[in-house]
């Protein structure tokens, strides 16, 4: 088998993150398996992809109980602990406090090491250490509980007083952290607000500027890895200090390579995608070092086998397999490439040598794209990421401009540190500025296309995904990879127009926000209906999920609360429930009935989805009549004038739990959502069904 390493360290991160996923009652007789199938493989090339698999197994068992048990162990104590707070740290919702990461170096007078979350605790910025009282809990299941994992963060603290201040942190970590912080601010100087946040996000990897709305566009053009300092921009940047081919093997000017990679990898505070493309640029230089040639896919594996050494965890950070899934897929279109550099017929003529040349950049920059895309594109729909139709389109538009906006912003960092180069400073930043305005009036144009916006069902689209991986498996079986390339084109664009047809008229409503008092939003055909309930996290937590969810047109906002104040949908009808007294039913959405009842301290709606009924409820109400209905999404409260067949609710322990009677209970700590096809099927999704003793 060729590339032993490169399977081997694949397969190592792949059972990695099988491990964290399921149980370990799932997991042990899983690591048996492997292990029957490695002894009898072992004199077969299958044996290196199955010895990765069951010492992944294995490393993970011994990292769960050597360093992550201990710290778990610890949940359900007060202690008081000495803290440094992180580079993530943020403003928190109270004044003068601070939420993010803190390292926990002592516990009750015992040296410790180990990394928790407090959403509060007293701190100006990062470095700072500090004594102080905390209450350690295990994190809560929710959909970020991997996320946490994947940084080496396994408890939750909680700041309970008696503060001291102690010397601040003399960590490198910290000085370049500050160091970045000057750079940030002198491209904020020199160049307009949203360019030089871009700029900042794109060179430095600090995206804590940049607005919602311009990660918005770039995120529905499907462009967004340009926003993380990834592998394309390790490659760009360190391709700068190359100096040309023939002195590649110098070997002075490798070591000055490598510490260039490794002073900016530290710099942009080491996140996983970064950490891969250095370590995969380091293992280049190596070879270049002792004259041996360099593969990707071998320092891939090998890159993989070391992140997952470091962290057993790590496979489950997004970044870590959008990145090398990403490569993976770019590998499989550089092969296509080097057979298409041996088949094409050449054009004779020195035009048409530059038009063959050009032909195949063309064709390798697309097929680069395409197979990019699709490499990722089960991971995006496995963590509910928003999809994009023209992302192949805004890549080939965009991504070479990406080189030459990190080359000028080093150049307007570069004169901006010398106070007598201000005018040349000003001059590169214009420069950049209108480099930088263009990219993003091309990533706008790209995201106002149709096909810009594609929600497509995730089973479906793991389906068609699974299709074309396995026509690329016969493709290349039956030596004839050249065809894949239209089928598989032509094969997705079907299957996209059969899945938008499949997906008109559905009725989505999720419950987002608080657990106690979440709001609703109702999507059909690329439109939405929020119901409010109230509160800035909620209202945050909307634009979320409308973001998350290919940005559905807000086309009403029913205001439930009894108390409003101002929000912030800007363009949007909004209906207050004071203001609906005489309500009559009418038609919203695409044929859907919205019923409003205001009564006393309550308000109630009723939406109508064909033949079903769902009711959505803030404060209790009271009805002469009761209004029966199919579904009702619970707060905090129930009513006895709903009556409900289904009941969906977000708290773990609502107060009315114990007088339910007849009705069906589901539950969920994530965003419940309810699918409706009118006339046909109703489904319950991201909820666990409960049942009542």
């Amino acid at each position: 088998m060729k590339r032993k390493l490169a399977c081997f360290g694949l397969s190592f991160a792949l059972a990695e993150l099988f491990a964290a996923y399921v149980p370990p009652l799932v997991t042990v007789p899983a690591a048996a398996l492997f292990a029957l199938l490695l002894f009898l493989s072992w004199h077969r090339p299958a044996k290196y992809p199955l010895l990765g698999i069951v010492c992944g197994f294995a490393f993970f068992a011994f990292y769960w109980v050597l360093l992550v048990y201990p710290v778990i162990s610890r949940a359900g104590q007060t202690v008081v602990c000495e803290v440094t707070v992180q580079t993530d740290a943020e403003s928190s919702y109270q004044e003068g406090y601070l939420r993010g990461t803190l390292r926990v170096t002592e516990c009750d007078g015992q040296a410790v090491n180990f990394l928790v979350t407090c959403n509060a605790f007293p701190a100006s910025s990062s470095g700072e250490r500090f004594s102080a009282e905390f209450s350690l809990e295990a994190l809560e299941d929710t959909p970020y509980l991997l996320y946490y994992k994947s940084r080496g963060i396994y408890l939750q603290a909680e700041y309970l007083g008696n503060y001291t201040a102690q010397s601040e942190s003399r960590e490198a970590v910290f000085a370049l952290f500050r160091f970045r912080e000057k750079l940030v601010s002198l491209l904020r100087r020199w160049m307009p607000r949203d360019e030089g946040e871009l700029e900042a996000a794109m060179l430095l990897g600090d995206k804590r500027g940049l607005s919602d709305s311009l990660q918005e566009i770039f995120r529905t053009a499907g462009v967004s890895h340009l926003l993380a300092v990834s592998g394309l921009h390790v490659t760009l940047l360190c391709g700068i200090f190359s100096f040309g081919y023939r002195r590649r093997f110098w070997r002075p000017l490798i070591l000055f390579r490598a510490g260039i990679v490794l002073f900016y990898m530290v710099l942009t505070g080491l996140p996983i995608s970064v950490l891969r493309a250095g370590l995969v640029f380091l293992l280049a230089l190596l070879g270049d070092f002792f004259l041996q040639p360099a593969d990707l896919l071998t320092s891939t594996g090998v890159a993989a086998l070391l992140i997952g050494l470091q962290n057993g965890y790590a496979p489950c950070d997004v970044g870590f397999q959008l990145s090398f899934c990403a490569v993976l897929g770019v590998q499989l279109a550089g092969q296509l490439t080097h057979w298409e550099k041996d088949h094409l017929p050449v054009l004779g003529g020195h035009l048409g040598a530059y038009l063959y040349a050009f032909l195949l950049w063309l064709l390798e920059s697309l097929q680069v794209s395409l197979f990019a895309s699709l490499a990722t594109l089960p991971v995006l729909l496995a963590h509910g990421l928003t999809t994009s139709g023209v992302s192949v389109l805004s890549n080939l538009l965009v991504v070479w401009m990406l080189q030459l906006a990190l080359q000028l912003g080093m150049v307007v960092l570069l004169f901006a540190a010398i106070p007598i180069l201000d005018p040349l400073a000003h001059m590169a930043g214009l420069l950049l500025s209108l480099w930088l305005h263009g990219m993003i009036y091309l990533v706008t144009f790209c995201a106002q296309l149709p096909l810009a916006r594609v929600d497509l069902p995730v089973r479906y689209t793991i389906l068609v995904w699974a299709t074309l991986a396995v026509l690329a498996l016969l493709f290349w079986r039956a030596r004839k990879l050249h065809w894949y390339l239209p089928v598989a084109i032509g094969a997705a664009i079907f299957a996209v127009r059969i899945g938008i047809y499949a997906q008109r008229d559905v009725v989505r409503i999720a419950l987002v926000g608080a657990a106690n008092n979440p709001c609703a939003v109702c999507t059909q055909n690329g439109a939405a209906v929020v119901f409010f309930r109230g509160g800035q996290s909620n209202l945050q937590a909307v634009e979320s999920y409308l973001s998350k969810h290919a940005l559905p047109k807000v086309e009403l906002v029913i205001d439930l609360r009894q108390n409003p104040s101002e929000m912030n949908f800007a363009d949007v009808a909004l209906w207050r429930m004071e203001q609906q007294e005489n309500f009559q039913s009418q038609k919203v959405l695409d044929g859907l009935t919205l019923d409003l009842y205001h009564e006393g301290s309550g308000n109630l709606a009723v939406l109508g989805v064909g033949d079903r009924h769902i009711a959505i409820m803030a404060g209790n109400i009271h009805l002469s009549q009761p209004v029966a209905v199919d579904v009702f999404c619970a707060a905090g409260a129930l009513s006895d004038s709903v009556q409900a067949n289904t009941i969906v609710y977000c708290t773990s322990h609502p107060s009315w739990l114990e007088h339910i009677d007849n009705e069906e209970l589901y539950y969920s700590s994530a965003e419940p959502v309810i699918t409706v096809r009118p006339e046909h099927s109703m489904i319950f999704s991201e909820v666990d069904r409960v049942a009542v003793q």
